[in-house]
């Protein structure tokens, strides 16, 4: 019944030492032995997810970036969506006008307020993928979010009750995968998807299953299909092995 299954990675596939259990390995490869496609539909790049990419087949289309990057495979990017031009310049500012940490993906390279060099990181020249701030006080957050929003263009959603990540407007994890299928010939309806936090929302909506994990935000849990067991508990696993009975 279904053909491809999407996989958060933070706080869904990975336990809470960011490690993939064995449990979760071995069903991941049963999936894939009963010909079903697993991918990962990550809010992480390509640089900070690639270390688990060879837990999947190589031909296995990834979404990464919140669905700003999708690549066909392993090697052949499908589409890229960069942050409009000069959108970098008023977040860079507003980031520095609230005193918050935050980071931005470039196309190959990863920064954040730690590690930001100006003369390296020339706002107006690179191309961007997302924008992410962090913050404590929910109020703050909020206030930040309406100022983004209020410029147009752009998608603010998060991956934490912490955060919030900004990307292109129309561009989330749903669209990734909108993408991945087209290209596949699958429709949403053979698709299972899991998650646990606000970026995976559209996915979860959009699939013919989504799961949302037990450790997932309440909204999350509202809009799922079924709820799995938590990311401690091999939740991943518990899913793949129930479809695939």
């Amino acid at each position: 019944m279904y053909k491809l299954i999407g996989l958060d990675l933070d706080g869904t596939l990975l336990n809470n030492t960011q490690e993939v259990s064995e449990i979760n390995q071995y069903w991941i490869k049963q999936a894939e032995d009963a010909g079903i496609i697993v991918s990962f539909a990550t809010g992480r790049g390509r640089i900070s997810s690639e270390q688990f990419w060879p837990l999947i087949t190589p031909t296995s289309p990834m979404i990464v970036t919140n669905g700003a990057e999708v690549w066909k495979n392993h090697n052949e990017l499908l589409s890229r969506h960069n942050l409009p031009e000069n959108t970098m310049e008023r977040l860079y500012q507003l980031a520095i006008k609230y005193d918050i940490w935050f980071w931005a993906h470039g196309e190959s390279f990863l920064t954040n307020k730690d590690t930001w060099n100006l003369e390296e990181h020339t706002l107006n020249e690179h191309k961007w993928l997302k924008f992410g701030v962090v913050h404590e006080e929910p109020k703050v957050l909020q206030e930040i979010r309406e100022i983004v929003e209020s410029w147009g263009g752009l998608e603010v959603t998060a991956s934490a009750p912490t955060n919030l990540e900004i990307v292109k407007e129309g561009v989330s994890k749903a669209s990734g995968l909108q993408e991945v299928t087209k290209l596949l010939g699958i429709k949403p309806s053979e698709v299972v998807v899991m998650g646990d936090s606000l970026n995976d929302l559209d996915m979860i909506k959009w699939a013919g299953l989504g799961v949302a994990m037990a450790n997932a935000e309440p909204v999350l849990k509202e809009a799922a299909d079924k709820i799995t067991l938590t990311n401690e508990e091999n939740g991943v696993a518990e899913i793949i092995r129930s479809i695939l009975k």
